[in-house]
This record gives C-alpha cells, structure tokens and sequence, in this order.
C-alpha cells in the first residue's frame, strides 16, 4: 500500500455478493437516460433461414428507380428539356420548317444524351466498391450475388462478371482470406472464424471489388476417391466461458490494464466452497490423452504465505493435483487424464473445490476453461472443423443432406475438394470421403448449415489523408451526428479548422473493422504523426461502459475507453486512449450521453453560457469539505483554497459547507447555492455521490434537479466521480454537466479513487491557471506538466475533464 494516506473511498466494485465482505457498496443510483434508436438509415430486420436475422445499410435513394437517383440539378435540367422537346412535337404538324424543327430537335437530342452521359458518370463515381462483412460464428457462410450487387448498387452482370474472373478481394485483420464463387447457387462462400475479445466478439470480413490481394479458392478434379476412409479422430479444443450479469472485478486486476476483468464464477472459502459446471464435449473418443486447463485468478491477499489452493474433479474423479498460490494473480489448474473419462454422451461435470484453513476465507475467480480431447470426425450441426487431421483417407458422418461441401485449409489458402465421395451412411445420413495429405485443416460443411453474415457498406473517409489539419477535434459515433455537428458549428466559430471523425470510420480505418479501442489509440498515432496540421484539442462524445459487450443488456458503452492501473483498481483513462501508454499530447473533454437529444443540449447550454456577460457570480465560490479523518484534514484544505481564491485569484467571497459543521445536504441540493462561479468539493465520495453511504451530501439524481440558472465550474478532490464507465449509470459530475435546466458547465474529476495528498497539490496547480485565464482542458494539462513527479503518475491519468474542454471559468 502507497505509504501516503489513502482518502476513504466508497467505491462501488460489484461481483456477485462476493465484495460485499470487501469493500462497502453505494446505493442504487440513477440510471442513465434511455439510448438512441440505432436504426438509422438500415433497413428491417428481415428473418433468414436457420433462425439468423440480417438487416441492411439502405444507399440514398435507394428506393427509387435509377432514372430518379441523379443529382437533383440534373435531374430538374433533364425533365426541362424533355418538357421543351415535347411542346415542339405538339407544333410539329402546323410548323411549315420541318428541316428547321428537325435541325433543333436533333440538337435538344444530343444534349439529352450529354446530360444523361454525365449523369451516368456521377453515379458510377457514387457506386460503391467495398463492403464489411460481419459474422459471429465459426463455419462456411455465404451471400449471393444478387445481395451484394443490391448493396453495392451494381448489376449482378458486374459482380458475377468479376466473380468468375477471380477478381474479388476478402480480407480480415489485413490477411488474404480465400472466397468461392458457387455459379449453382450464384453465391460467393467463405470460411468465417470466431473472434472473441474482451470488447466484442464479432469477427469483420472486408469485400471488394477488384483489389490487389484476390484469394480464389483453388478446386481439384471432380472424381471422387476409391478408397475406403476411416473415421479417424482428430485433436480439438474447446473453450467454456461465460460472463454472467454483474460479475466483474476491477480490483482483482489492480495492477493489469489491458486484463479481462469479467469473470466466470467466484469461491469464498466457508461461504461458497465449490463451483459445479457442465462441459458439453461432443463425440469423445473412447480413449487417448487429454488436458483441461482452467484459468483462475486470486480475489483476496488476506494471509501470509500461499493463500489459495483449488483442485478439479471430472465426472466425480479427483483430476490433476490441486493448484497453489498467492496474492491477485493468475493461475492455471493443469489437469491432464485419459479421456475416457468424458461420458459418450457428451454431457459432463466439472466441480471446482478450494482448500483453506479453519477461520480463514480465501477467495479465487474462474475465468474460462479449455480442453484437449480426441474427437470422432461427426458433423454437428452439418459441420465440422477438423484440425491438423492426419495423413490418409478420411470419413466424416453426421450430415443429413448431400449437398456437401469439403474446403482444404479453409484459413490459409483453401481448396475445394471436389474429389471428395458424398454417400448415405446406411443409418439415414450421408458421410463423405476425401484423402488427408497430414497434419491439415479441413472444413466440411452441408450448404444448408451456411450461415449468412450481416453486410454494411463500407464509408470511404479521409481519416489517412495526410493533407488533413484540425485544430479542434471531434470524435463521435454516428448516433450523436447532432451533438457532433452542432459543437463543431460552435467551435468553428471561435477556433477555426475543426474535424468531425466518426467513431466508425476509426474502427473500419485503423482497427480492420473490429469494434476495439485499440483502433482509436492507433488513430491518434496517426493523426499526431502525419497530419499536416495535428489537433491541440480533442473531445469524445459518448459514454463508455465497463461493459462494452452489452453483458449486462444496458446497452450505454458508445465511445469505449482505456483502463489504467492504479494502487486499489483500475480505472477509466482517456490520456491512455487518445495516448497509448506515453502522454497524451491533447486537451481532452468527454460528453458521457447515451442520446443525441441530451448532446446537442448541452451544446445549447454551451453555447448559451458563453455568450451571456461574465457577472459578479463568476467572482464567487463555494467550497464545500467532509469531515475530516485519516483520509486528509479536508476542512483544513478548504480554508487553504479559500485563501488562494480571495488572495490571489480575485474573488470577491468564498462561501464554506463544512460537515457536520453545517447542514451540508439540505444546503448543497438547493438550486440557490449554486449561483456562483465556482464550486469545489473535498472529501469522500464514489461515482454517483459524494459523501459516503450515510452523508450522501449529492447524488447523480440530485444534480438532475438542480434549476440553478449561473453554471459554475465544478471541481471534485474526491474518489471516482467522473466516473462514466460504470454500466447502467450516470457519474455524479456527468449528471451535473449534462443537466439542461442547471448544475455545472463543465467539471474536472477522477474517473478512480484518489489520494487527497496528491489533489491537493494537483488541484493548487490547477486552479492557478484556470483563475488566470486558462480553458479547464488548457489548465488541468498544464497543472498534470507542473506536478509531474510531484505525484502519483496514475493521479494524472484519472482526473479529466467532464463536459467541453475549452469553457473559461469568466
């Protein structure tokens, strides 16, 4: 524990009812605001078969016939002449220059054709060429041509056309991936693979036409083999991992950022001592050598020496030797035994158990699960991945149609295998046969099990263009499109070159289409290093979520965000997102809304507040403490700053709320004492309020009611409440900000729990520059630079900026 003395936090860090015996919990806080309808600019969601849904990216006047989808000047000029050309038919036959109406006739002609010639360029200029496709799920999948010519808004001529040439190009994560062109099915068919991360686990496919890396698959002769196949088994192994509702840990993981810090299931020595799981392994060999490997993780570090032991038993037998170790950290049970253990059926039990001392309580995650076994070469679902299959004739059964498919190496470059023998199985079914040259994949698929993946159209933007320069820059999803546009209206207006990125744009351009943070961390790279003019200024609008894959079905991670190592937890860090693991070179703000309405709201607080006249309240303050304890002399804090701000940063008076001097809720929820400029808070506090569980001086839902009509900066020296990642929530400074009707117009707060120590002299920095005319973003960069060494480098990853970066206090 860092020798300096921590404040005492209440922090809400949930998983399951275990840290309920750890750390205290905040109460209920107030959920975050409903989130905006997505389906903008898609179409329905349409029911395929095998129970899949897809939906699609409608192009702009799509619903209309082609002759409609021209430029509108061009269109308006066209029926102008067609408008002309028919009055002179209509005189044709009283007109006695027949030459001459023929001579003008022939001229309106040829500049029909020249509009409808230019016309046809413009829209081959707007065809698009590139498509995303999504998939979920390992195994063959396919779209037909006549869909992706739909969404390219190409003839299907011009897709198959190129199809048959071999001139498409399939890439995912930058590596050639190997298509089939089926002409019976008029279907381009691929071999999909899971992609399974921490933030999402859908796996992005790039489709183009044309392109430089075409990966055709190869096809061998169509006579099927003579010989007789065996059903050899093959090494296989399968993942178990679950990540049920509320069941992650940030504290766990303490010291570990980029950890997976949603866990499984949990044991707490004498209050819950075993964990029961079923393991589906289908069609186990009878016998032959197996291995599970079972990922856990050290919850508690309560006694001296080896705190944790774990040993596994399968089907009711012992497996393995019990796993021993200390402290937070990861370990692996390695249990290897003869599979014929697994029950034929393939439904099987593993039980965890922990060992432990009378009177003590270790407590131990479980992360996920694999196993090795040798597996029967059955379809399941009518398919099969076999891996490194070995040398000699296979046979694959388990198929309930003929039309089967058998595809060599289906993750590098794939082959069809046309020589493969398709016939029934005698028992219903049907098996195929093909020849293994060893230690090769194959993928053997009924193309009635094809899965069909969701298609986008891919946006072209400029993001590397390297002539591009900001000044000021945003980065949004395309949900906020409102909030985005109108903050950027209003900064134009003042800043000068302002650039909109779209979030989505940043996931397809630097991410391969994956829905990783990583990408927008790689974006800013890029930006810093070879834009023309690189942007001193950058603002994220959404909120993140510690669950950015919707475990929890809130659905309010819009903009994710980078974790950061701290003493107690990990916590949210944009200087780490926009940065990597150096200094982010950036006055950074977030907007943490979950809808457009709420954003562009708040741009009209913004822009409301900035225009109206700097009266005697901005010379005002209120500066309200806790009681003080071993978390820091807060009262003694509060005089000190109240000192600085009457002595030397020109302020007329400085109110004080000292508890339990004074009443300090009853004052501090009135709408009245927030008629000043500036307000400050030191104490104890978690992400929705500050005060602890009983003080609860304000609440998330007390900063939604506040009416106050003076917006003051708001500065919080307490524990996590800028906090916007934890899900289903709003942090107490993001209510206060985004509140149209009053609260704050900005706020600077930690998003973890903080030293009062080190705020005191992180926060003395901050206010120097800010009350001399600094922007917050511009003050609390400058005061991270002259406190560096001063305090805890994670002090400075924490505390940000909630709200617009650019507001001056007056």
């Amino acid at each position: 524990m860092n020798s300096r003395t921590k404040s005492r936090c209440v922090l809400a860090l949930v998983t399951g009812s275990v840290l309920a015996m750890v750390l205290l919990l905040t109460p209920s806080l107030s959920p975050a605001t409903e989130t905006v309808e997505k389906n903008t600019h898609w179409s329905k969601w349409k029911a395929l078969d095998k129970g899949y849904l897809a939906r699609r990216k409608v192009p702009a006047k799509m619903d209309q016939p082609v002759t409609q989808r021209r430029l509108k000047r061009v269109q308006e000029r066209l029926q102008k002449v067609q408008r002309l050309q028919k009055r002179l038919l209509k005189k044709q036959a009283n007109h006695r220059d027949i030459a001459g109406l023929d001579r003008r006739l022939a001229k309106l002609d040829r500049r029909i054709n020249r509009l409808a010639s230019r016309a046809n360029r413009l829209s081959r200029r707007n065809r698009a060429r590139t498509l995303w496709f999504r998939t979920t799920m390992a195994g063959l999948h396919g779209v037909s041509v006549n869909d992706l010519a739909d969404e390219l808004g190409r003839r299907p001529e011009q897709v198959r056309r190129l199809a048959t040439r071999g001139r498409l190009t399939l890439t995912n994560r930058g590596n050639p991936v190997s298509w089939y062109f089926d002409e019976s099915a008029d279907m381009i068919l691929f071999a999909a693979q899971i992609y399974d991360s921490f933030y999402t686990d859908e796996n992005a496919y790039r489709f183009q036409l044309g392109g430089k890396h075409n990966q055709p698959m190869a096809e061998t002769g169509n006579d099927p083999t003579a010989f007789t196949g065996d059903e050899t088994p093959f090494l296989d192994t399968l993942t178990f991992e679950e990540e049920p509702d509320m069941n992650f840990s940030t504290w766990a993981v303490k010291s570990e950022p980029d950890a997976d810090y949603w866990f499984w299931d949990y044991l707490y020595g004498g209050y819950k001592d075993s964990i029961k799981v079923n393991l589906a392994v289908p069609h186990p060999a009878d016998s032959g050598p197996a291995r599970l490997r079972i990922r856990l993780r050290g919850w508690t570090d309560l006694e001296a020496g080896d705190e944790h032991q774990v040993f596994a038993e399968l089907n009711g037998i012992p497996v393995g030797s019990p796993l021993v170790w200390d402290g937070f950290e990861e370990a692996v049970l390695v249990a290897d035994f003869d599979q014929n253990l697994l029950d034929p059926s393939g439904d099987n039990t593993l039980i965890l158990r922990n060992i432990y001392s009378p009177g003590t309580h270790p407590g131990q995650f479980l992360d996920d699960i694999e196993l090795d076994y040798n597996r029967l070469p059955v379809a399941v679902n009518n398919q099969l991945w076999l891996h490194d299959t070995a040398e000699g004739v296979q046979t694959v059964t388990g198929f309930t149609h003929d039309d089967i498919m058998v595809i060599e190496s289906p993750a590098g470059r794939a082959v069809i295998r046309n020589d493969a023998r398709i016939e029934p199985d005698g028992t219903g079914g049907y098996s195929v046969t093909f020849e293994s040259g060893g230690n090769t994949d194959f993928l053997v698929a009924d193309k009635d099990a094809m899965a069909s993946p969701t298609v986008e159209l891919y946006h072209r933007s400029r993001l590397r263009n390297r002539r591009n320069m900001a000044d000021y820059l945003i980065i949004a999803p395309r949900d906020f499109t409102g909030t985005a546009e109108a903050l950027a209206a209003v900064r134009r207006n003042t800043f000068g070159r302002v650039k909109i990125a779209w979030l989505e744009d940043i996931y397809n351009d630097f991410g391969y289409g994956l829905e990783e943070p990583s990408a927008i961390t790689r974006f800013m790279r890029f930006v810093h290093r070879a834009w023309q003019v690189s942007p001193t200024v950058v603002v994220l609008i959404g909120k993140g979520s510690l669950d950015h894959k919707d475990r929890m079905g809130y659905g309010d991670s819009f903009l994710p965000t980078l974790m950061t190592d701290t003493p107690w937890a990990l916590a949210a860090s944009d200087d780490r997102l926009l940065g990597g693991n150096g200094d982010a070179p950036y006055v950074i703000g977030r907007l943490p809304i979950t809808n457009d309405d709420e954003g562009i709201a708040y741009v009209e607080k913004l822009a409301a507040y900035e225009s109206a006249p700097s009266g005697d309240e901005r010379y005002q303050a209120l500066l309200v403490a806790d009681n003080p304890d071993k978390g820091g002399d807060f009262h003694a804090n509060a005089d000190a700053l109240a000192d600085r701000l009457t002595n030397s940063l020109g302020f007329d008076w400085a109110e004080k709320l000292y508890h339990p001097l004074d009443a300090v809720r009853e004052t501090f929820i009135q709408s009245g004492t927030w008629e000043v400029g500036y307000v400050s808070y030191d104490g104890h506090g978690s992400h929705g309020q500050i005060g602890d569980g009983s003080e609860r001086f304000l609440t998330a839902a007390d900063a939604d009611a506040l009416q106050n009509t003076t917006l003051p900066v708001f500065t919080a020296l307490t524990c996590a409440a800028g906090d916007f990642t934890q899900p289903g929530s709003r942090s107490l400074a993001g209510a206060l900000v985004l509140n149209p009707s009053g609260g704050a117009i900005v706020s600077l707060a930690p998003t973890g729990l903080s030293l009062d120590t080190d705020v005191q002299v992180l926060d003395n920095a901050f206010v120097d520059a800010l009350f001399h005319g600094y922007a917050i973003g511009d003050a609390i960069q400058h005061a991270k630079v002259q406190t560096q060494g001063e305090i805890g480098g994670f002090m400075q990853r924490i505390y940000s900026v909630v709200g617009e970066p650019l507001v001056n206090a007056r």
